[in-house]
């Protein structure tokens, strides 16, 4: 993380970085929601848990500000050199 935080303030590209940063934080929580619903035995669904709420936000986080579609493209064209996909 230093490495991108210095190239930034380099005023170099790290659009790549970003990208894939938002891609595996939408997943991280994704995966931690599911485990958590897992280990409780869906038990988390009543209402005085806000478990509920937090699930459907993980869903969120694959789609807002940039869907993982997207994401995926940005770092396929500029991280990996493969042509654009959309």
């Amino acid at each position: 993380m230093r490495e991108v935080t210095e190239k930034y303030e380099a005023g170099e590209e790290v659009g790549a970085e970003a990208n894939i940063t938002e891609l595996l934080a939408a997943a991280a929580s994704w995966f931690a929601a599911a485990m958590r619903l897992q280990t409780r035995d869906g038990v988390d669904f009543a209402e005085e848990y806000d478990v509920k709420h937090k699930f459907g936000e993980t869903g969120l986080y694959q789609e807002a500000s940039i869907s993982t579609n997207m994401n995926l493209s940005y770092i396929a064209e500029h991280a990996l050199g493969l042509p654009r996909s959309y």
